[in-house]
Order: C-alpha cells, then sequence, then structure tokens
C-alpha cells in the first residue's frame, strides 16, 4: 500500500477505528475483537488500528480492511512500550499490516535503538510508518528521521506535555503547522464535535478507541463519582466572612463556623486547617472569590479592595491536608443549583450578589468556565450609565444599608443584569444568591425578574463548596 492509497481510503472515511482492549478486560482475545472491528467496518470505517500480533493476524484476515499495527511490550531499560524494537516492527509486518505505528518520543529506546533505524527498517519490508508523538518537537524530529505519517497519540501521557480533559486540539493544530506529512488526531476523542473539528483543523484522519471499542472505559467515563465516607468540608470564602461548613456525604449540612475574613492569606489557611482537624473530615471542597486554576488551586487573579491578600494564596492537598477541590465562589454556587433535583439537567446560571458580585454558568453537568477557571465576567461589564454592575450592586459600594436612590439603581442594574445573561447564555433558569441578593429590599423583585431566589437561601457559597468535593465537576 502506497501513502496516496491510504488517503485514498481516508477520504471516504476519516474515522479510524482503535480496535484494542483494556488490559485484563474480558473482551481482549481476538475473536471478540473481530466481532468489534466488523461492527465498525459495517458502519463505514475502513482503516483499523491494532494492537498485538495474534490480534492483527486475525482481524486483518477477518476483515481484509487494512491496518495500522502495533505491538505493546515492555521492557525493563526503557518507558517505550509502542513497538520499541525492530523485533516488533518485524512482528507487526509479518501478521500483515501495511502501516506500523510506533513511538516516536524522545524518550530512550531499549537496547539504544534508534527511531531512525526502525522507521529505515519498516521501509525496507515495504511498510508505512506512523510516528506516536507527544510534542511538536517530536513531530519535527520525527518526519526527519523519515516517518509517513505522524499522531498526535502520546499528547499527554509523557511529561513533555499536560494532559487536557478531552481531546488535544492545539497540539493537532500545532503539529500540522509544523510538518508536512499527513497528521492524525488520536488521544481522548470521545465526541462527534471534537472529531470534525479535528478534520477541520487538517487532519489526514481521526483514530478513536475508547470511545468505540472498549467497554472498560467507556464504563469508566461514565461511571458516576461517588464519595465514600460519612462527611465532608465546605469552605466559602467572600470579601467579608470565611465560614467552614461540615456536611454529611448525602449533601446536608451539619453545622457551620464563621470567622471576619483575616488580612492574611496564612490566617486563613491555617483557620481553614484548624477546623479541618477538628471536623474530622477527610475531603474538603472551596468556593473563593477571585479566579482559581482548579486544577492547581491557586488564585491567580482578584481584586485587591475585595480580598486582600489573596492572589497567590493555593487551596490543594498539599496546603490544607487533605484531598482539596477549589473554584471560584461564582462557578461553585452555580455547581450547587445544578446538582439540585430542581435544576438537574438544566441550562443554570447563578448571580451570586454579596460583597461582590460573581457569576457562573452549567449547562450538561459542565462548569463554562475559563482554561484557568476563568468565569463569567458580568461584575465588570459596563450597565447604564456606565458603572459596572458590580459598582452598583456589590454590598462594598452601596454598603449595609444603601439609600433609597441606591436600592432603586441597583434593582434597575439587576433588571439589566438579567437580561444580559438571558441573551449571553438563553438559560432555563437563572438563580439568585448572595446577602444582597437575598435581602429584604431586593428579593421581592426577583420574582418579577423571572429571577429564582437560592433554595440554599445564605448558604448557597457552602452548599456550592460541598458539592465541588462530593460531585467534583469535569474540568
Amino acid at each position: 500500500m502506497t501513502l496516496d492509497d491510504l488517503l485514498t481510503l481516508l477520504h471516504g472515511c476519516p474515522l479510524v477505528a482503535s480496535v484494542q482492549a483494556s488490559e485484563g478486560s474480558p473482551v481482549d482475545d481476538p475473536e471478540t475483537l473481530l466481532k468489534l472491528a466488523r461492527a465498525s467496518t459495517l458502519a463505514g470505517v475502513r482503516l483499523l488500528r491494532l494492537q498485538g500480533a495474534r490480534n492483527i493476524r486475525a482481524i486483518r484476515r477477518g476483515t481484509g480492511v487494512p491496518v495500522i499495527g502495533l505491538i505493546k511490550r515492555t521492557y525493563p531499560d526503557s518507558d517505550v512500550y509502542i513497538t520499541p524494537t525492530i523485533w516488533e516492527v518485524d512482528e507487526v509486518i509479518d501478521e500483515g499490516a501495511e502501516v506500523v505505528a510506533l513511538d516516536a518520543t524522545a524518550r530512550h529506546r531499549s537496547g539504544d535503538a534508534l527511531l531512525g533505524d526502525l522507521i529505515a527498517h519498516a521501509h525496507s519490508r515495504e511498510a508505512l510508518v506512523l510516528a506516536d508523538i507527544d510534542t511538536v518537537e517530536n513531530a519535527v524530529a520525527a518526519v526527519a528521521a523519515g516517518a509517513d505519517m505522524v499522531s498526535t497519540t502520546l499528547g499527554g501521557y509523557t511529561s513533555e506535555r499536560a494532559a487536557t480533559t478531552g481531546a488535544d486540539l492545539e497540539l493537532l493544530r500545532q503539529t500540522i503547522a509544523a510538518v508536512t506529512v499527513p497528521v492524525f488526531a488520536e488521544g481522548r476523542y470521545a465526541h462527534r464535535w471534537e472529531i470534525d473539528a479535528a478534520l477541520r483543523i487538517g487532519a489526514a484522519g481521526v483514530i478513536v478507541g475508547g470511545a468505540l471499542n472498549d467497554p472498560v472505559k467507556q464504563t469508566r467515563a461514565l461511571m458516576p463519582v461517588r464519595f465514600e465516607g460519612d462527611k465532608v468540608g465546605a469552605v466559602d470564602i467572600g470579601g467579608t466572612w470565611l465560614r467552614f461548613g461540615t456536611f454529611t456525604s448525602d449533601w446536608k449540612l451539619i453545622e457551620v463556623e464563621r470567622t471576619p475574613n483575616p488580612p492574611k492569606r496564612e490566617e486563613r489557611l491555617q483557620w481553614i486547617r484548624d477546623r479541618i482537624q477538628a471536623s474530622g473530615v477527610h475531603r474538603v471542597g472551596v468556593s473563593t472569590g477571585g479566579i482559581v486554576d482548579p486544577r492547581t488551586g491557586l488564585v491567580w487573579k482578584a481584586k485587591e479592595y475585595l480580598m486582600a491578600d489573596h492572589v497567590g494564596i493555593v487551596f490543594s492537598e498539599e496546603t490544607l491536608g487533605i484531598p482539596t477541590f477549589a473554584i471560584g465562589d461564582g462557578h461553585a454556587t452555580a455547581w450547587g443549583h445544578a446538582n439540585l433535583p430542581r435544576f438537574a439537567g438544566r441550562r443554570v446560571a447563578t448571580l451570586a450578589i454579596g460583597t461582590g458580585l460573581g457569576a457562573g454558568f452549567v449547562q450538561e453537568g459542565k462548569i463554562w468556565a475559563g482554561r484557568r477557571g476563568e468565569y463569567p465576567r458580568v461584575n465588570d461589564l459596563p450597565a447604564p450609565g456606565g458603572k459596572t454592575y458590580e459598582e452598583l450592586l456589590g454590598g462594598i459600594h452601596i454598603t449595609k444599608e444603601p439609600t433609597q436612590e441606591a436600592e432603586a439603581r441597583a434593582i434597575l442594574a439587576l433588571e439589566s443584569a438579567l437580561k444580559a445573561v438571558s441573551d449571553l447564555y438563553f438559560p432555563d433558569d437563572i438563580v439568585i444568591a448572595g446577602s444582597v441578593g437575598l435581602s429584604p429590599w431586593l428579593a421581592p423583585h426577583l420574582h418579577r425578574l423571572g429571577a429564582i431566589p437560592s433554595p440554599f437561601d445564605h448558604d448557597a457559597g457552602l452548599y456550592g463548596a460541598a458539592a465541588v468535593a462530593l460531585f467534583p465537576p469535569p474540568l
């Protein structure tokens, strides 16, 4: 098979089925995998990616479909396990695979084998080579070594690049721009939109495995997350108060402690650590003002006048001593509401109006957030008249006892903010939380404005933090 022949196949069907099983899976036998492969070919797939000599032999003969073949084998002197040496290259070709897939990372190979030598050997046996890469630099190096094609297979699976939650479309985009050979998209592709995006970016084909043919991975992906323990801790950090709540494993509030928010970050952390130790919880969720990276717990942006000495604080297992799940307060309150029976499965927006103004939006069980935890910046949008919504609604600006004039401006600002949220996100429900949002002078207007007062009353931040610990949102 020539490269042009392969590209012609992909033009007819760019979806490549990787028919492999997780280690120890009951479907890991040639007969069962052959049936899975036939199911994909009946649906139109024209190219398969297969692992293992027995599987390649059985499925290649049983389907007649061209194969990208590989052998996974570990050696004690190397971390490379996808077709690591010349012996595996020969095994793949001997079993009838037209294309050899092999690890093209910069990691040391067993026996000091060189990538270029493996590629040259495959070519001498008239096989094409697909280089599985983890970085753009290694894609360029693989092409220089003679690879006919590259695939983003190992992006996020080595120490060279952090794993993305879903498909790494940026690695694909950067790789296509850097090399002149066909590029396959592979690695955590599970949704139709990801496949369509990969093809529009320029992928020659998209290789999908777990989402198609691995029941173990599919089951893990769909398995609901359940907390196993008797109780969790919840931290709500606002511009005025720092609160700690203890919740049962079925999300019932047991008790609450609070203190004026300490002026120094280490004081905050110590107060939380003391509460964790006293309560005996083994997991904690944190709802905090500012913008927090949910993967690291780092607050990397906050308004000094609202949250003094907050930028740079880290909420993590390292700083708090137990597994910690931290997100911004707008996200947390929205996540809490989205997990209530009344709102579950609906498009839910939340405005948390307290000392400042936080916002969050949940759709299809996922928080809408930036890559580093950014939230919908409704607070900083200009309201009619020029001031921001936070300046017109935030308690730090309108004080605890606003004048009638300030109340009137705030009511008009809320009406305008709700329209902006509706026009931007098309939510099924908008929930209002926070001390100002639920204040006696503002709460009576919520129904008229089409908003819903938080069922959590003034504990929405705590319930949201507990929900983050009990039902961790996908990042």
